[in-house]
């Protein structure tokens, strides 16, 4: 792997940029009835490069193959069954009679969805067999840490001092103000610490390429960013990092040591909560709904139950429309006909247009249906499997890992899964395993032909 990006062509530059920008999520944007991202710019653009040169166009590996089924052959499906048998949801629109607009368009909508999923298909096929992205993947994974280093420290001076891009025209930042968790470039924290885990984790191994007293600096802005999302998804998170010392290969000692800094960590974080009266708040953010949302809800009162109550009405619609779903993105059509439907005694916050299950595999399974449900765990599943069976062949391959099983984790209350950001990492670490993969074959076979 080379040190310096040079050379490269303009698909080259697209991928990189995708890669790069990922995390500007709710800025810079451009407001065009909706919400249009740069990287989401940048990946349409990618898409009708790759229709003009079809006949160059192949699959990165088997996981790519799984991927356009899902991202390709399933919405098609799925939207060419929702106009011929469920036809115009007019009830949507005597519900919410304000969504009769551009934005909730029903001959506009569902066909902007599939645009989106078939760039988000090209971007990860796409940075999947990039050769040139290996040739520098270090420096890539080095500025990648310097990005996301440089929004962790926006957003906590936004949290400390003054949060300047929401201040900015609406038309290029789509920010929620938070004043007590860090939510990054993104909407809302529970989007952010997705990115944020995979900032951490890549700068954490990614140590040697930086110098020592930068390396802990970054990692102090970054973790602590993390941190201050006072996210839930932090659980999955920690639960994934302390299960890594027996996922692989490393002296007992070790493995004894790292349980033994956790344990210490863990307690010395309860002593905090109990000295600084902070208990309450830890268990409201993290207890009530963290159990909100692995219960059956009877209450909408916290965003864990209200998360819990969408996606319960993401698989109410799958069972009544199980074999190609009601189409990509159009479960916001069909949700209000469940509303009161689902046993909720004290409603908090209401469905409102625009709601969808929030719950990727809830919301894949009321959009596609059992054919999109099953080419996702396809995709999901060969992506995980490619990692597992090369995590102990580079330390990068160790990474991956980890965080893919955090991207599964966090899709439980992350979607819709047209969403790039949720795939742009995974995709970058099947496009490293497949170059290595060659080039230590290539010097296996030179050794065996000199000896």
């Amino acid at each position: 792997m080379t040190t310096a990006i040079k050379d490269r062509s303009f698909k080259d530059s697209v991928i990189v940029l995708i890669v790069l920008l990922i995390g500007f999520q709710s800025f810079p944007i451009i407001k065009v009835g909706g919400v249009f991202k740069i990287y989401e710019l940048l990946a349409l653009i990618l898409l009708f490069t790759e229709i003009a040169f079809i006949e160059k166009f192949k699959f990165a590996n088997s996981v790519s193959l799984a991927a356009c089924c899902f991202f390709v052959l399933s919405p098609i499906i799925s939207y060419i069954c929702s106009n011929l048998f469920l036809g115009y949801p007019s009830g949507f629109y005597y519900k919410y009679p304000d969504a009769a607009s551009f934005k909730f368009n029903y001959y506009v909508f569902p066909f902007l969805q599939l645009i989106y999923m078939f760039f988000n298909f090209t971007a990860f096929n796409a940075i999947s067999i990039s050769k040139y992205i290996y040739d520098h993947f270090e420096v890539i994974l080095k500025r990648i840490v310097l990005i996301g280093t440089f929004i962790a420290f926006c957003s906590l001076f936004a949290l400390f001092v003054k949060d300047i891009i929401i201040l900015l025209p609406s038309f290029i930042q789509n920010k929620t103000y938070y004043d007590f968790r860090s939510s990054g470039f993104s909407q809302e924290p529970s989007f952010y610490i997705l990115y944020q885990a995979w900032i951490c984790l890549i700068g954490w191994y990614t140590k040697p390429l930086f110098k020592t007293y930068s390396w802990y600096l970054i990692m102090a802005i970054n973790v602590s960013s993390l941190l201050l999302t006072f996210s839930t998804a932090m659980f999955g998170f920690a639960l994934i990092l302390g299960s890594s010392v027996f996922l692989f290969k490393s002296p007992i000692r070790i493995k004894l040591g790292i349980i033994f800094v956790i344990a210490v960590l863990l307690l010395l974080g309860y002593i905090a909560l109990l000295y600084f009266d902070l208990y309450p708040v830890f268990e409201y953010i993290f207890v009530s709904k963290l159990s909100g949302f692995f219960s059956i809800p009877e209450t909408t009162t916290d965003s864990g139950s209200y998360r819990s109550y969408t996606s319960s009405i993401g698989i109410r619609i799958f069972k009544d429309h199980w074999l190609t779903g009601v189409g990509v993105g159009n479960s916001i059509y069909y949700m209000y006909i469940y509303e009161f439907k689902m046993g909720i005694r004290e409603f908090g916050e209401m469905l409102s247009p625009g709601i969808f299950p929030q719950n990727s595999f809830s919301s894949v399974l009321a959009d596609q249906g059992i054919v999109g449900g099953l080419s996702f765990l396809a995709f999901l599943g060969g992506a995980l499997r490619k990692f597992w069976i090369n995590k102990n062949k580079s330390r990068y391959n160790q990474m991956f890992l980890l965080g893919t099983l955090f991207n599964f984790l966090a899709m439980l209350s992350i979607a819709p899964t047209y969403s790039l950001y949720l795939w742009v990492f995974i995709a970058l670490g099947l496009c490293f395993i497949k170059y290595f993969n060659v080039e230590q074959s290539n010097i296996s076979g030179m050794a065996s032909k000199l000896t």
